[in-house]
């Protein structure tokens, strides 16, 4: 038997034999082939989903909710060098220690790319009711 909740912060939450589901919708908004209807991320999708959410959304982007979001964009305007790479590092575990209870035992890597400007961002996390180990991987680089 499924029970849904709402929950503001993590979209819908269902409840299926004592274990938590989650479930979001990407910011693509991608039609499903077959349905034609929105495809929906779910479980572990969702949560590293909005993991990566978190840590590209700067301050004052969310409209009833200014105070949730990073620093990181704006550490992109800093010089690519070991001292950045650190503070991103820093801003990185804060905020996900601050606004995703869903995870834990964050471990992050932020190398520099100094020819590019850029950094390669790897976090490692366990999901609260999942046993295997997590990994998200991306660039960040300044757009301005």
């Amino acid at each position: 038997m499924s029970n849904e909740l709402s929950d503001a912060n993590f979209g819908t939450i269902s409840t299926v034999a004592n274990r938590r589901l989650y479930s979001d919708l990407p910011l693509a908004f991608t039609i499903h082939p077959n349905t034609s209807d929105l495809t929906a991320l779910r479980d572990i999708d969702a949560v590293k989903h909005s993991v990566k959410n978190l840590i590209l959304t700067d301050f004052t982007e969310r409209v009833f909710e200014p105070h949730i979001g990073s620093n990181v964009a704006s550490l992109l305007f800093e010089n690519a060098d070991v001292f950045t790479s650190m503070a991103i590092k820093d801003e990185i575990i804060r905020v996900l220690k601050e606004y995703e209870p869903r995870v834990n035992g964050v471990v992050v890597d932020v190398v520099d790319q100094r020819d590019h400007n850029s950094y390669h961002v790897t976090i490692q996390f366990n999901v609260v009711f999942s046993d295997q180990r997590q990994e998200i991987n991306f660039y960040l680089e300044r757009t301005r």
